[in-house]
């Protein structure tokens, strides 16, 4: 696991695993979860800060689509893990990266889907959705995390295009300062915390007070505006 998946290696370290004794039916979980994906909910889409974000981004240039190169894919490729799990294509990175003599084939197929989406072939967004217990109480749908393992062309492709849209904001200061996890080469999270050791390290030598405010959102996922979509595949419980 170390070797493989270095990520998930740390994580089981010490951590208890939740033995699921009873798990709601099918039928329950889709109702709960519909109530979040498919549901229909209006936001605020004129609030205050949205005016200003948008009055300060004016004169922008828009962002300028062009075809895939076959370095962008083989860059991307290379960023991934070998034996990452696959979605319903069941192809692992590790077999992209052997057999490079596909790579301009894929690269020609993704144009295309860019070019005709309404041609896209309903298995590349097809997931399979695992849903990790979160609490003891494993009956309520709700104390379980979805993980949906999406096919690997599908998140290359995606890949590809939140590269580009990661350089597009990055070349024209669109992403505000505080949005750490969004930067790329950001520790995110952990730079955060590391910032907040360092402050509190040196106020404790110095002998300076010291408030720190933590903001613990609950549920964020589920009140956050969500895009219209709908991840289709099947629930297994692990």
């Amino acid at each position: 696991m170390f070797k493989e998946n270095t990520n998930r290696f740390y994580r089981h370290l010490g951590a208890k695993a939740i033995e699921v004794t009873a798990h709601p039916n099918m039928q329950e979980v889709e109702f709960y979860w519909q109530a979040i994906w498919e549901m229909e909910t209006r936001h605020n889409e004129k609030a205050e800060w949205i005016r200003r974000e948008e009055k300060g981004k004016e004169g922008t240039s828009d962002m300028k689509w062009m075809p895939i190169k076959t370095t962008e894919f083989t860059s991307v490729l290379a960023k991934t893990h070998n034996w990452k799990s696959p979605g319903s294509d069941q192809i692992q990175n590790y077999w992209l990266k052997a057999f490079p003599v596909t790579h301009s084939y894929i690269v020609e197929a993704f144009n295309k889907i860019i070019e005709k989406p309404q041609q896209m072939p309903e298995w590349l967004t097809t997931g399979i959705t695992y849903l990790l217990p979160k609490s003891k109480n494993t009956m309520d749908p709700k104390n379980y995390r979805p993980i949906t393992c999406l096919s690997t062309m599908y998140k290359m492709l995606t890949g590809i295009i939140a590269r580009r849209i990661s350089l597009y904001l990055e070349e024209h200061n669109l992403l505000p300062e505080e949005q750490k996890g969004c930067h790329p080469g950001s520790k995110g999270c952990k730079d955060q915390l590391l910032i907040s050791k360092a402050i509190l390290e040196d106020c404790r030598r110095r002998k300076k007070n010291l408030n720190i405010d933590w903001i613990d959102y609950q549920k964020a996922f589920d009140s956050a505006p969500q895009l219209d979509r709908k991840v289709n595949g099947t629930q297994s419980f692990s």
